[in-house]
């Protein structure tokens, strides 16, 4: 598949960005976060009770009402690689981590509900970080090289080894077209509801069985069709023991004592990617992921099969089935008293209502790992959009909400791109393009099929034409005013017929455009740019030229002499003259995408190793500034950024005081020019400390004078206490002697307890909202 930049390379920048120490001197504009984008991504669900759901976030934990959604709760502190292991009965965990610049690995024991630690210690790790808590005594078993290793997770004393004489793992497994090898898979192991036996299922295709007393390999399950075996479940009596392949869809039903199979199903199309019994061990519940999905001309993908199944152990009959609107399931959880089933999605997490049939619960405030074209910000630094293959989520910046979640109804997604009002977006649906309202994600205009399989969008300046490629190697420019007339560019070049396009973009006036592209394969590929001008409503071919290409998409000013420049991000940006015979290079810069120019074109926008950096352009100058780090997009009129925070967020940042501090003037194009210092926008920010206990005090800035109203609620909306400040002059209000002091009591004078709560801010014509934690 044709990308220059590819989606891996994408994601390796952002993660070098964090690693790096890029040093820019800075100025004394003090900029901070206005904001975030987005919930961190949910790693793993436990009930903790039938109400209550606890979830392991990547830098600490939460506790969650199931009936409200909302966060009540949060501890500990988290590691990028710990490992968090549940006991059986949700009152403890073990955080497993590594010690940084040591050869050990951490442990630390956690009561959950006082939310206390009451144990750690270290050991030396030769292993995955994997654990077990066992449900009869304190015991925690850690994977080791060979065997495992036991704990009394109480003291921290190490209680002895598991090692016996394991059949060899397997690199590759079994299925009907054969043998398919592949990485490494984690061992899976729980413990017998007595605690007498560990189960290990593992890269082998049997299931263990230890016995915890004697600490030897006592027996194993017989593999069937001798694939890996890829998960275990332990029905609560004892009885029975469930288990799934990686393929071929096929759940297992085994008598635990007699290790003998009892029955086996077929699960749908899928592949099973989690079972689990009832609590009274009657019925298996087996979720299925899609494995492969088809389609028949224009119509949606059928062969969905993120599908749960419910069936009666002892008749073998499924009694049961379910689904919902989103896909790419990827665990699931019962809740205890089986009315409820939690499910994690690609897009977000499903609280389920087993017996209604019915969503109780939905959480897609996050950004999903792989989004089909990362985030997007509005022109006006207004919006945030993000399309993955199933669902389009918009978000508000001022209030950081998200507005609207748009299903694709059983197509795919693919492209995305924001019209230069910041009213609309267009965004592919297989083999049409939908232009949007960026409001409300309705469908304002459909373009029929002009090429198929849609995997990017840009939009053109004026808001009338936009531009469309595919995976087929085809380009197409489509006029909202004449939306039935595509017009395919392929064809009007006289380069090789397996040219195959990249990135593209308009010029401001959409008087050119200008598309990447490669010809050849393997290691002999050769780079090309190609532009048109547009001829009143027609875009016409000037010529092509060898070049490196560009990754990202390009941007367009004008030289002193009047030329128009075009700058093609790679590696490298390269500055080209585009003379009316062919282009001429102007330049080179050591920066790459995201780029745009200042509105008077005399800077440019660019990332460097990461971090936005302001040059001059035709002196080949870096400009002293502020340092952004993971910068990922800016709005066009440079008053808003985005960065990347990792977990499935990103941060806002008030950047509109930049383009002031430059060392020529920019013209704004009707937007005044601020001076330092000024504030240009009332803007909430964090409460400090938090958490806290018992007070803590709220920043805020404001442009204007304005009367302010700070105001506390509940994460279900119930006001507990109004702070009014009166009127207040224009001004920072960020310090502890001069931002608005809560005490952490309610209107009556109570002290409120511990938990997340919401504060919101009326100044002017800003309400913004942010949350805080108090802990005691």
């Amino acid at each position: 598949m044709k990308r220059f930049t590819t989606r891996i390379h994408i994601h390796l920048q952002v993660y070098f960005a964090l690693i790096l120490i890029f040093y820019l001197p800075a100025i004394t504009l003090a900029v901070e976060p206005i904001g975030t984008i987005g919930q961190q991504l949910p790693e793993k669900h436990a009930f903790l009770s039938d109400d209550k759901i606890l979830r392991v976030v990547q830098t600490h934990i939460e506790i969650v009402d199931a009936n409200t959604g909302e966060v009540v709760d949060q501890f500990a502190e988290l590691q990028s690689n710990s490992y968090i292991a549940i006991s059986p009965s949700v009152e403890h965990l073990a955080i497993l981590s590594t010690l940084p610049d040591s050869d050990e690995d951490s442990v630390q024991i956690w009561d959950i509900n006082a939310k206390e630690l009451i144990s750690e210690w270290q050991y030396v790790s030769d292993a995955q970080r994997n654990a077990a808590f066992n449900p009869t005594s304190p015991m925690l078993v850690i994977a080791a090289k060979e065997g495992f290793h036991l704990w009394n997770w109480q003291t921290g004393e190490f209680i002895g080894r598991m090692i016996g004489e394991r059949r060899s793992t397997e690199h590759c497994y079994v299925q009907e077209r054969g043998k398919i090898c592949g990485g490494a898979s984690k061992e899976i192991f729980i413990f017998s509801p007595d605690g007498r036996y560990l189960i290990v299922a593992s890269r082998r295709p049997d299931i263990e069985v230890w016995n915890v007393e004697t600490r030897e390999l006592e027996g194993h399950f017989e593999g069937v069709g001798g694939n890996w075996v890829e998960g275990v479940a332990i029905s609560p009596d004892g009885r029975y023991l469930a288990s799934f392949d990686r393929e071929p869809g096929v759940a297992y039903v085994w008598d635990f004592e007699s290790r003998q199979l009892l029955w086996q199903a077929q699960q749908g199309v899928g592949s099973v990617i989690d079972v689990s019994f009832s609590p009274d061990s009657q019925r298996l519940y087996v979720t299925t992921r899609t494995g492969a999905t088809r389609r028949f001309g224009f119509t949606p993908w059928e062969g969905w099969d993120d599908t749960v199944r419910v069936w009666d152990v002892a008749s073998r009959e499924q009694i049961d089935m379910f689904d919902t609107e989103f896909k790419r399931v990827s665990t699931s959880l019962l809740s205890p008293n089986e009315k409820r089933i939690l499910l994690s999605y690609l897009d977000g997490v499903v609280l389920w209502d087993i017996e209604h049939q019915r969503i109780q619960q939905i959480w897609v405030d996050f950004v999903p790992r792989w989004s089909i074209e990362g985030i997007s910000l509005s022109p006006d630094g207004k919006s945030v959009v993000l399309v993955s293959e199933h669902f389009i989520k918009i978000w508000d910046v001022a209030s950081q909400q998200l507005k609207q979640l748009v299903s694709a109804e059983g197509f795919s997604y693919d492209g995305l791109a924001i019209s230069a009002d910041s009213q609309h977006f267009a965004v592919g649906k297989y083999h049409v393009v939908e232009l949007r309202d960026i409001h409300t994600g309705k469908i304002e205009l459909q373009f029929p099929r002009s090429i198929s399989d849609i995997e990017r969008i840009n939009y053109g300046q004026s808001g009338r034409w936009f531009a469309v490629s595919d995976r087929w190697d085809e380009l197409a420019i489509l006029d909202t005013d004449n939306p039935d007339q595509p017009q395919v560019l392929h064809t009007e070049t006289k380069l090789p017929d397996d040219l195959r396009f990249g990135q593209f973009g308009f010029s401001e006036d959409d008087l050119y455009f200008a598309a990447s592209g490669v010809t050849g394969k393997n290691n002999n590929n050769t780079y090309w740019i190609l532009l048109w001008k547009r001829d009143g409503d027609t875009f016409k071919y000037q010529y092509g030229w060898q070049s490196p290409g560009f990754g990202s998409q390009p941007a367009f000013t004008t030289a002193a002499d009047g030329s128009p420049v075009l700058a093609a991000p790679g590696y490298e940006i390269i500055f080209w003259k585009l003379l009316p015979n062919g282009p001429k290079p102007h330049s080179i810069l050591n920066a790459g995408g995201p780029i745009q120019f200042s509105p008077d074109g005399r800077y440019l926008f660019a990332n460097r190793e990461g971090y936005l950096q302001i040059w001059d352009w035709q002196t080949n100058k870096p400009i002293r500034h502020e340092a952004f780090p993971v910068y990922a997009g800016l709005s066009r009129d440079g008053s808003v950024l985005i960065s990347y925070r990792m977990y499935g967020q990103y941060d806002i940042w008030d950047t509109e005081s930049l383009t002031s501090h430059l060392p020529y003037p920019v013209d704004p194009k009707d937007k005044q020019i601020v001076t330092l210092g000024e504030i240009k926008r009332n803007q909430l920010l964090q409460n400090f400390p938090n958490p806290f206990n018992p007070e803590t005090w709220i920043p805020f800035r404001l442009a204007d004078d304005s009367r302010v109203t700070v105001n506390i609620y509940t994460p279900s909306g119930k006001l507990i206490r109004s702070l009014s400040l009166g009127k207040m002059t224009a001004g920072d209000y960020s310090s502890q002697s001069h931002a608005a002091h809560w005490d952490g009591r309610n209107d009556n004078g109570e002290s409120v307890s511990s938990g997340v709560y919401l504060y919101t801010i009326h100044a002017g014509g800003l309400t913004a909202t942010r949350k805080m934690l108090i802990r005691k």
